[in-house]
């Protein structure tokens, strides 16, 4: 009986451990894909704004398709962006990753800035 005992306080306190260490797993991953997000959402205000102070218009995309993938190195040239800036995702300066980009679109006369990983 007494063995019965042992074993079933053992097998509560595991599955306790088991219980935090779950739940710090998941709160630790909640955090980090908020940041990613962050992140993200940074990302596109920031080519927002660069596109429309610098006056890239709908029918400047028909036109020049390239205008409106922009990367991090034209808005670390044109200012908008520390290179330094690091992606919680890759762990690397934005100034590194040259094949992330955000796409600028237009929905209903809006523009709308949208992070692409590449």
């Amino acid at each position: 009986m007494k063995n019965k005992k042992r074993t079933l306080i053992i097998l509560l306190v595991l599955i306790i451990v088991l219980i935090v260490i779950l739940g710090i797993v998941i709160l630790f991953g909640g955090m980090k894909d908020r940041e990613i997000k962050e992140f993200y959402q940074t990302i596109e205000e920031i080519t927002c704004e660069y596109a429309k102070e610098e006056n890239i218009t709908e029918a400047l995309c028909d036109g020049f398709s390239n205008l409106c993938h922009v990367k991090y190195d034209t808005l670390i040239s044109w200012g908008y962006l520390d290179g330094n800036l690091e992606n919680p995702k890759t762990g690397e300066s934005v100034s590194e990753d040259d094949t992330s980009y955000v796409e600028i679109t237009w929905e209903d006369n809006k523009m709308i800035c949208t992070f692409k990983e590449g």
